[in-house]
């Protein structure tokens, strides 16, 4: 029969979350460690990287919430508790933070009780230096900075945290300066690139901060933890357990009530707020659209029930990771409103552009597909055309002037409430953020689909649309009222 504080061992041994809470006890003595889920969910999502389950993951997540000691301190003392020859890299943005963490790691694997719970895993002599730990197994931890070198160090696992400053944030120097050392010296150090893990936990500080170039590589798992809930969602916590978050609800009540957030908005100013404590950067300038403009329906109709279908193409050149984003968005028209069907947001090159675009033309048996007459729009169309000269459904667009007169042109048309998106789609936040942030953020291919596709609904070509009958294509003698 096992007692109760060897079963108490085990469960802390094998449990990220209860040894987290070991460690904060001993690195924080007098502080009350508070339990709460969000912690759980932070720690669950790094045990899956932990077997294997996740190979990419990051973590966006307000400040003072206990990331750095989660994933910097007390994952890597975990895992090199189960695993003593595992060689860590923890990158963070300056030597100071970095020497902190790392302090407080040999202060973990300094303690008694961490001894008694990983009898394996002991430091080598001379092995415990103030920016890297070995073991006895020839594993450890190494901490480094943007600043510093990494040469000579293989990881079998990397965990960014906090790979910039708040303070830089806007500077486009220091943001490409960070991207560059992910990809040139970070990525590089992986032993074995195939198996290799990564894990990401950072505040957001920008729209184009490392965070969502890690987001845009479709690469990582992606766990968002805004302060305040901006929609009811379920976030797994671990021990077979979910937490049910609502829309409005507080991220750590205890600590960071409602009040204190709201003061934190009015010091902090809504834009900062919202990048790092919601973990929605939108740039100032944006929200030239109300999103409550947008109606909601609940889930797309057959497409037989929909009257007419229009798609909406904004096509870049070529697929590589720097290029713009190809875009296709599909409306949907029923009883008097608009309904967006369906976004792709990809980046192709010129092949798959005109499978694409064909393809997704076919599928929803499209009455008209709007494709910019610039680009790779050119060629697309003759191509398309040449194909089968009698198809008229693809349709050349010619824009006039610049993007913003013609995005501020069709604002009026939004606000007549006649445009509905879903309820969710997994195409509707990343549609949602580019909107609100133009005309200053990082991507505006959607924006461009989207103001295509107003304008010409709202001319005589898009009327005309509704002088024909939507089963023979025929005049029909009537005009159903589009907004």
């Amino acid at each position: 029969m096992f007692d109760e504080t060897t079963l108490r061992d085990a469960i802390v041994r094998e449990h990220l979350y209860l040894f987290t809470w070991r460690a904060f006890a001993s690195l924080h003595p007098g502080h009350a460690f508070q339990p709460a889920w969000h912690v759980r969910a932070v720690t669950h999502a790094l045990e899956r990287v932990a077997r294997g389950e996740c190979r990419r993951l990051l973590i966006t997540i307000p400040p003072r919430h206990l990331k750095s000691i989660c994933a910097a301190v007390a994952f890597p003392a975990w895992l090199l508790g189960h695993d003593p020859g595992l060689k860590i890299l923890v990158a963070s943005y300056g030597g100071d933070l970095a020497a902190k963490h790392a302090r407080d790691f040999r202060s973990v694997l300094g303690q008694a009780w961490y001894a008694h719970l990983f009898p394996r895993t002991r430091l080598a002599p001379g092995g415990n230096r103030e920016e890297e730990q070995i073991t006895t197994a020839h594993g450890g931890r190494r901490a480094v900075s943007l600043a510093g070198a990494v040469t000579g160090f293989g990881a079998d696992l990397i965990v960014v945290d906090d790979l910039m400053k708040a303070a830089d944030a806007s500077s486009p120097v220091e943001r490409d300066r960070v991207r560059t050392y992910y990809e040139q010296t970070l990525l590089t150090r992986l032993n074995d690139k195939a198996t290799g893990r990564i894990v990401a936990i950072q505040q957001r500080l920008h729209e184009d901060d490392l965070a969502a170039y890690l987001v845009e590589s479709g690469q990582f798992e992606h766990l968002n933890l805004p302060a305040i809930a901006m929609a009811d969602e379920v976030v797994p916590i671990g021990f077979g357990e979910q937490h049910r978050r609502s829309k409005g609800t507080v991220l750590c009540p205890e600590r960071e009530p409602a009040s204190v957030l709201e003061q934190l908005r009015r010091e902090m100013g809504a834009f900062a707020f919202a990048t790092q404590y919601q973990q929605d950067p939108t740039p100032p300038g944006g929200n030239r659209v109300r999103w409550e403009w947008f109606g909601i329906y609940e889930q797309p109709q057959d497409r037989a029930c929909y009257q007419h279908i229009v798609q909406s193409w904004d096509t870049a050149l070529t697929s590589e990771p720097t290029s713009d984003f190809s875009v296709g968005q599909t409306w949907g028209y029923l009883g008097g409103r608009w309904h967006l069907l369906d976004v792709v947001r990809e980046r192709l090159d010129f092949p798959d552009l005109k499978h694409r675009v064909s393809g997704l033309a076919k599928r929803w048996r499209a009455d008209v597909v709007l494709i910019e007459s610039a680009g790779s729009g050119i060629p697309l169309l003759q191509q398309l055309r040449f194909e089968d000269e009698r198809n008229r459904t693809f349709v050349s667009v010619k824009p006039r002037i610049g993007k913003r007169e013609r995005f501020e042109g069709q604002t009026a048309r939004l606000e007549t409430g006649q445009y509905s998106l879903p309820r969710e789609a997994v195409w509707l936040e990343p549609f949602r953020k580019e909107l609100m942030a133009f005309p200053n953020g990082r991507h505006d291919d959607q924006v461009d689909s989207l103001v295509q596709f107003l304008e010409w609904s709202g001319s005589p070509r898009g009327q005309g649309l509704f002088d024909r009958d939507p089963l023979t294509g025929r005049s029909s003698g009537t005009r159903r009222r589009s907004g």
